[in-house]
């Protein structure tokens, strides 16, 4: 593969800002490591352009996202006969990289028909990729593309979490959080249909046992108004800081920003845990059973893996919760 890569398209068909979040450590990696000078970033997130608007403040000083590609790009059987022609939108007539970090062969045989020069994809064990190489991917997404790079130049980078909080976020952060006396709790999934969430008493129990010593700091939305006034009824010291700030911080980064300054976290499988990932803080992330795929790599965070424990996230007590805490 060359070593100056001009333009590079990253494809990211997750939608959430979660998904969008989760993949910046790759980013960051194809950065520093291929230099590309135009990083042109695609995800199917239904016109959201998540790094263009509320996480502006992470994105790359060269990303790009991509608007003239159709909705769904890549999922509808239709898309194959319009592949090769959506590089007409561009300034150039192919692309020098395609890094396509999904596994799905359909969506892949699609994007590989768009021009390129050299295409990468876990998708059959990378088997799909030019240069070609052959290597079982691993199921955590954050690596998948970086194990690639990484055997192909005879590397052993990691994935780097490592980001610049802006000042006025954490000028902010320090106002709301002036001191380590705050623990920062994370416990409503996204994605009600999925089973992500702790048991609403057991996690009370954990934020009073852990509010005597410290202010059980609340990261909710002012969506879960009900969940929110349960939490006040029950745990006299809860504490709600997004509350506070005007629109202009109300966004991802200023939970970054805030989970930087707490004692430690405490967080489900969400959209906040990527958040918090990038805070290089101690945060204790509980994922359920099949969730290892979206688990950050970063070494601050400590992760329990119900799957690795014989349990489900409903069951967990707040003993179980603690234990792990104040073990790790």
């Amino acid at each position: 593969m060359e070593k100056n890569l001009n333009n590079i398209l990253f494809i990211n068909t997750g939608g959430g800002i979660g998904d969008a979040l989760s993949t910046l450590p790759t980013l960051n990696y194809i950065n520093a490591n291929l230099k590309p000078k135009e990083l042109y970033y695609f995800s199917t997130d239904l016109g959201n352009f998540w790094f263009d608007t509320k996480l502006q403040e992470y994105k790359p000083d060269n990303l790009i996202s991509v608007r003239s590609f159709p909705e769904h790009f890549g999922f509808r059987n239709h898309h194959n006969k319009i592949s090769q022609d959506v590089i007409k939108s561009f300034e150039f007539d192919k692309f020098d990289l395609i890094i396509d970090n999904q596994t799905r062969l359909k969506n892949t045989l699609i994007y590989k028909k768009i021009p390129h020069k050299y295409y990468v994809s876990p998708c059959l064990n990378y088997l799909m990729s030019k240069p070609i190489t052959f290597m079982k991917k691993r199921e955590i997404f954050a690596v998948r593309i970086i194990d690639y790079f990484n055997n192909l130049k005879g590397l052993n980078i990691k994935p780097n979490y490592n980001i610049q909080i802006p000042d006025n976020f954490i000028i902010e952060a320090k106002k709301l959080i002036p001191n380590k006396n705050y623990v920062g709790f994370s416990i409503t999934a996204g994605h009600q249909t999925r089973m992500k969430e702790i048991n609403f008493d057991e996690i009370i129990k954990v934020a009073s046992y852990f509010s005597k010593k410290y202010i059980p700091t609340f990261f909710i939305e002012n969506k879960y108004q009900n969940l929110i006034g349960e939490i006040k009824k029950k745990i006299k010291n809860a504490y709600f800081p997004e509350n506070q700030v005007s629109d202009e911080f109300k966004k991802p980064m200023l939970v970054t920003a805030l989970g930087s300054l707490t004692k430690f976290n405490i967080t489900i499988d969400n959209g906040i845990s990527h958040m918090l990932s990038f805070s290089n803080n101690k945060t204790y992330i509980f994922y359920n059973i099949s969730s290892k795929k979206f688990q950050p790599m970063n070494h601050n965070c400590i992760i329990y893996d119900c799957s690795l424990n014989n349990s489900s996230i409903d069951t967990l007590s707040s003993e179980e919760i603690i234990n792990f805490v104040e073990n790790n």
